[in-house]
């Protein structure tokens, strides 16, 4: 089978017939408690990877403590808690609900984008 026929397993190093279980975390950066779990989930090989929420209020201490692991990036365009809530990291006013944080769900959304 050429490259472009190959199965997932293939294109990852497996025979075509393994099943593969992949783990993703969700959340990074959500929370100090999300980036301990989701660190130690991947690092003590539960997980394979995660996706981390740039808005979100722990973003940075989940880049500070990145060591090479599969982390990519959650969109995150509402903030659905709440008494937690986080909005964009530069100027766009267009994305803020009526208190100043990210809407809370995706009609808020709508009638803000």
């Amino acid at each position: 089978m050429s490259d472009n026929q190959a199965t997932l397993a293939e294109r990852l190093g497996y025979e075509a017939s393994q099943k593969l279980v992949i783990i993703s975390c969700d959340d990074l950066g959500s929370c100090h408690s999300a980036n301990v779990g989701v660190y130690s989930a991947i690092r003590d090989g539960v997980a394979s990877c995660a996706s981390v929420m740039v808005p979100a209020p722990w973003a940075r201490h989940a880049a500070e403590r990145y060591n090479g692991e599969d982390i990519g990036v959650h969109i995150t365009l509402n903030a659905a808690h709440p008494l937690y809530r986080w909005g964009p990291i530069t100027h766009a006013p267009s994305l803020l609900s009526g208190d100043g944080g990210f809407p809370r769900n995706v009609d808020d959304l709508w009638e803000h984008a």
